[in-house]
């Protein structure tokens, strides 16, 4: 993957493989692995850009270069094929899950919409490389990171219902994301054997 982003004959995605660099991420697609990259042309990073009124990647911070990365990369891999349900069932590297449908392109193609309106170009689909498969996409995919109380706070219409959560402390349950009770350790792994199929059943490390 990292061969593929910085090859010279593909300089239409240096501005997302200098993205990935700035995450620290090139690494990691350089290695062994079963990954699925969804590829965003210098394009589509540009009208990105421009929507957040920036004029260049360099611009954005290390951190923004970490968000953006990690939304475009999967630890699976997966063919348009097999993008078949309304979301991917592995998360992004930022935990997200992918929202996925299907549509049409302007020239009528049968292509893999990404959240909606990102879609995944027909010619270039499914690009097999050593490590996993890129899929290139003409828009930059964006996830929110914000939770229900970021955006309940941010609200100037409801700010009395929320001074309502804060003083009450229901706020406390609303932003809870993990319970830090849970301990996977206290159940007994679950084994289970047929005349076929042997299986072992175990629980999430964390509670969400």
């Amino acid at each position: 993957m990292s061969d593929y982003l910085k090859s010279p004959d593909r300089p239409q995605y240096s501005e997302f493989a200098t993205i990935v660099e700035r995450a620290g991420l090139m690494d990691l697609l350089s290695t062994y692995g079963h990954y699925t990259c969804f590829v965003p042309s210098n394009d589509a990073v540009d009208a990105f850009l421009k929507k957040r009124g920036l004029q260049s990647i360099d611009q954005l911070s290390n951190a923004d270069c970490d968000t953006v990365a990690r939304t475009h990369i999967i630890s699976n891999m997966y063919t348009t094929m097999e993008m078949t349900q309304d979301r991917l069932p592995t998360s992004n590297l930022l935990g997200r899950y992918l929202a996925t449908s299907s549509g049409f392109d302007n020239d009528s193609n049968a292509v893999v919409f990404l959240e909606g309106t990102a879609h995944i170009y027909f010619t270039l689909k499914d690009d097999s490389v050593e490590n996993g498969i890129m899929q290139p996409i003409d828009q930059v995919l964006e996830k929110s990171n914000s939770y229900i109380t970021d955006l309940l706070r941010e609200n100037p219409k409801i700010s009395t219902f929320y001074s309502a959560l804060v003083a009450t402390g229901v706020i406390n349950d609303v932003m809870l994301v993990e319970d830090p009770e849970w301990n996977p350790k206290e159940h007994e792994k679950y084994y289970y054997k047929s005349h076929t199929w042997n299986e072992v059943g175990w629980l999430p490390d964390t509670k969400k």
